[in-house]
Parts: structure tokens; C-alpha cells; sequence
């Protein structure tokens, strides 16, 4: 009885997964010179975290596409073949945007040139040395941790979106909606050509230490390089709301272990109605 719930169970998020419309839009932001250095929450270290994520988001995007493509010339499945083609146009628009902000950003005096150098480098590494299936396992890992986080804006706290200036508000909603629409997609792909399940475990836990890794040394650059590395103030302010009782990583933990559970699939999170209010608040749909 049990294993025939898990099995219906499973079988009804693949059923939402193929229901997703993941329409490709085309949203051309422009920023301001007037945009505040620390444009989110008026805080320097939360800044300098995402605008770490936003310098790496330009050739990771670009990796994603690559380690899909791997396998697109091999699905049968019409559905999920154009949500693949949706997934790819979806990620090349999220690094053309991001290259927008990150110009602004680099104007301002940030080094995030270096750091999508060295993301760029690393990718070129993984093309090399990994196998297909290792990088489209990366790939699904990474899709994981990004649903996660998005999911933290659109259910979780969608309040906080309005810690961010206004300039760059709409940026982050727009790529937390996409993120959440197209979550399941490289998941999808990796479970009906691939399915191997305590590999793509084992993957997780690879780049969940890479990420967190690479991250904070770009974090620390950025932050180095804004002068507030030692405002005490606001790295405490910064670290209770990433790291504090009720803060992000407490609130997004649950979710994140869910992915080592032997019947995971992305939509068992089904916050479909959260993001439906989101797109209407800031994409007018």
C-alpha cells in the first residue's frame, strides 16, 4: 500500500512537471547610475552575495544550457523536448540581464569581471573532464539549490522582495518566477535518460560545497573591495539574516534535504499559487 502511494505520488508530480507552461520573455532591463551601492536592504554583505551569485550567473547559465543540450538530440518525449528548448531560452536570457546589472557593478568599482573569469574557467574545466551525465547531474544539483532559493522569495518571505531597491526589484522576482517555472526540467531529463539516483546524491553533495565555496570567496572580494569588511554593524546584520534562528538557511534547510529523499521530484514543492501572485504583482500576467 505504501509503496503504491509513493508510486502515484511520483507519478502525479511528473503530471504537473509536463503541465508547466515555461513561456520565454524577453524583458531587456535597464539600470540606473543612480541604483545605491548596496542595493539590497541597504546592506553591504547581503549586496555582496548576490551581486557574487549575479557574476557567476552569466557562464553557469551558459553550462546549463551545454549540459542539456548533451542529451536533447535523445528525448522522445514531445513535452518535455519543448520544455527543454524553453529551459534553454529561458537561462539565455537570465545571463543577458544579469551581464546588465553586473556592468552596473563593475562600474561602480567591483570586481565581478574576476569572478565570472573564474567561473568561466571552471566550466571550461567540467566540459573537460566531467562526463555528460556527471555535468547534467551538476546541473540538476545546481537547478535544485537556485528552485530553493527562488521559493524563498515567492513563498516563503515574498515580503523581503521589497528589500530590494526598486531599480532591481523586478530583476530578481522575474528570475525567481523563471527558476521556479523551469525547475524540474533538467531533472526531468536527467531521470528519463539517465536515473542514477545515488549518483545525482552524491553530485549534490560535490557542489553544495562547491557552491558554498566559491560563493563566499566571491562574497569576500566584493565585500573587500565595498570597504565594509569591517563594519561589524552590518556584517552581523547580514549574517542573522542569512544564517540566524529564523533566517535563510533555516528556512530553506527542509527543502533542501527533501532532494536526498528516495522519491524526490522538484514539484512535490508545488508553490504554483505563490508564484502565480508574484507574476501578476511584478510581470503584469
Amino acid at each position: 500500500m505504501n509503496a503504491f502511494f509513493k508510486s502515484k505520488q511520483t507519478h502525479d508530480f511528473s503530471k504537473i512537471s509536463a503541465s508547466i507552461d515555461i513561456p520565454v520573455r524577453t524583458m531587456d532591463f535597464t539600470f540606473p547610475d543612480e541604483i545605491p551601492e548596496f542595493w539590497f536592504d541597504n546592506n553591504a554583505l547581503l549586496t555582496m552575495l548576490l551581486t557574487a551569485l549575479s557574476s557567476a550567473f552569466p557562464d553557469g547559465e551558459r553550462q546549463f544550457i551545454h549540459s542539456v543540450r548533451n542529451y536533447q538530440a535523445k528525448i522522445e518525449d514531445p513535452v518535455l523536448l519543448k520544455q527543454v528548448r524553453a529551459f534553454i531560452g529561458q537561462e539565455a536570457h537570465h545571463g543577458k540581464e544579469h551581464d546588465v546589472l553586473n556592468a552596473v557593478m563593475l562600474k561602480k568599482g567591483y570586481p565581478v569581471d574576476r569572478i565570472y573569469k573564474r567561473f568561466k574557467k571552471m566550466n571550461r574545466l567540467m566540459q573537460e573532464q566531467f562526463s555528460t551525465a556527471h555535468q547534467l547531474a551538476c546541473t540538476v544539483c545546481m537547478e535544485h539549490l537556485t528552485a530553493i532559493l527562488a521559493d524563498y522569495f515567492i513563498s516563503t518571505a515574498p515580503q523581503d522582495l521589497e528589500l530590494f531597491n526598486t531599480h532591481v526589484r523586478k530583476i530578481w522576482a522575474w528570475h525567481a518566477i523563471e527558476e521556479t517555472e523551469h525547475k524540474a526540467v533538467a531533472f526531468d531529463v536527467y531521470q528519463s535518460l539517465v536515473n542514477r539516483p545515488y549518483f545525482l546524491r552524491l553530485v549534490m553533495i560535490e557542489t553544495t560545497f562547491s557552491f558554498l565555496i566559491i560563493t563566499t570567496r566571491g562574497t569576500k572580494e566584493l565585500l573587500k573591495a565595498s570597504g565594509k569588511n569591517r563594519d561589524f554593524k552590518s556584517l552581523y546584520v547580514g549574517l542573522k539574516y542569512l544564517l540566524g534562528g529564523q533566517g535563510v538557511i533555516r528556512k530553506i534547510s527542509r527543502s533542501y534535504l527533501d532532494f536526498y529523499s528516495k522519491n524526490f521530484h522538484p514539484w512535490q514543492h508545488d508553490n504554483r499559487e505563490q508564484m502565480m501572485k508574484l507574476k501578476d504583482l511584478y510581470l503584469n500576467e
